[in-house]
């Protein structure tokens, strides 16, 4: 049969393309095999960068969701963002807190192999979803051939939402070599110091609860490049470094991490992560800040098949930047230190991408994900991405 939409992929993008799609219409997912393999930055085992399974990357999100808009990608999405919300955390409003600087975490985070599963009971027989991984497509006058193993599936459309990594991959297989970029950008966070809670012309973090999760509170850097939080420094966090170190060897604080941070030695690390995913005792007399900064060209990706390879000078350039709108802050003494920010973006050729035809609403291919975003901006990027491939969706749904 000749489906109406193909989507390749089943990570967050994926799924807000199904989600945007009319029910009416029958679509196939391609979305990756069972039995997935994790990529990580360079020799770093403990923060994955991408997943080639089902669910992506999608399957290790921590979940936060920002509201202030600042990229234009997002603010394009506006109405998408609350939409999307809504779906997924229903007892919790959005709307008044779009345009403001708060970031939602939520008790439970979108997880696409779940999300795959509700969708399919709700569209029944115009949903299918198939487990294999594509190779390569064809594009023709009578539609889309996508090609996997010894199989080939044609449709009036084509999503590819297969992931920063995966994406380019399959274009240059399908289209052009000169889609991919040498290069992928990406955020870093950086420890920036320590401040008082009763400093003068400060403001502590504040924390709203919900019946979804909870919202807090953020900062942008003085030139807007950076988003700022504030994190309770407890026990041996009170000593000025001593977080970051800790960071530097545990990683990110993701849910498969947390029972993992329960057993250290560090009651420091302990509390900042609860504080993390539950929004636990926020008044602590020190605080930590964290910068979220955005960094242009992070990763080397120009060898084909080669590790990620970190441009660790740009990532420093952007460090360096930093500026903050705390003059009592006392600075770390650790700028080497800093986290890969897993918001991979950016590695198709976005001119490549159009000059191919591929970039228009016309198009009958589309690419969803964050691979043709270039620039996200200082805020958490996964659900703005989702609002714009659902955005893109709706549009030839209507």
């Amino acid at each position: 049969m000749v489906y109406d939409d193909i989507i390749v992929g089943s990570g967050l993008a994926a799924l807000a393309t199904a989600l945007g799609l009319a029910a009416s219409r029958k679509v196939l997912v391609l979305g990756g095999l069972d039995t997935g393999q994790l990529e990580f930055y360079g020799d770093q085992k403990s923060i994955p960068t991408s997943y080639s399974g089902v669910g992506g990357l999608g399957n290790f999100w921590h979940g936060v969701i920002p509201t202030a808009l600042r990229a234009p990608y997002a603010r394009e999405s506006h109405s998408e963002i609350a939409e999307l919300f809504q779906y997924f955390y229903p007892l919790t409003s959005i709307r008044e807190k779009i345009g403001e600087r708060w970031l939602f975490v939520p008790r439970r985070p979108v997880r696409p192999q779940q999300e795959w599963e509700r969708l399919s009971r709700e569209r029944g027989d115009n949903l299918r979803f198939v487990k294999l991984a594509v190779d390569r497509f064809d594009m023709g006058g009578g539609g889309q051939r996508v090609l996997v193993a010894d199989e080939t599936f044609k449709s009036r459309r084509l999503w590819i939402a297969a992931g920063v990594l995966n994406s380019p991959k399959i274009l240059s297989r399908s289209v052009d070599p000169d889609l991919r970029r040498a290069f992928i950008s990406d955020h870093i966070i950086c420890y920036a110091g320590q401040i008082h809670q009763h400093t003068p012309d400060y403001s502590p973090p504040q924390v709203e609860r919900a019946r979804d999760g909870f919202w807090l509170a953020f900062e942008f850097s003085s030139d807007g490049d950076a988003l700022l939080t504030q994190r309770p420094a407890r026990f041996d966090y009170r000593t000025l470094d001593r977080g970051i170190e800790q960071r530097a060897v545990y990683g990110l604080p993701t849910n498969s991490a947390l029972v993992r941070l329960l057993k250290t030695t560090s009651p420091g690390l302990v509390a900042e992560a609860l504080f993390n995913k539950f929004g636990l005792f926020p008044r602590s007399p020190v605080l930590s800040v964290y910068a979220q900064i955005l960094v242009h060209n992070a990763l080397d990706v120009s060898r084909e098949n080669a590790p990620l390879n970190p441009v660790d000078h740009n990532a420093a350039q952007a460090v360096s930047r930093l500026s903050l709108p705390w003059p009592s802050l006392l600075r770390t003494r650790r700028p080497d230190l800093f986290l890969r920010g897993i918001h991979l973006h950016h590695s198709i050729d976005l001119g490549a991408l159009n000059a191919a035809g591929l970039a228009s609403d016309e198009s009958t291919v589309r690419v969803v994900d964050a691979s043709t975003i270039n620039d996200i901006g200082p805020e958490h990027h996964s659900f703005y991405t989702m609002a714009r491939a659902y955005r893109l969706a709706r549009k030839v749904s209507s």
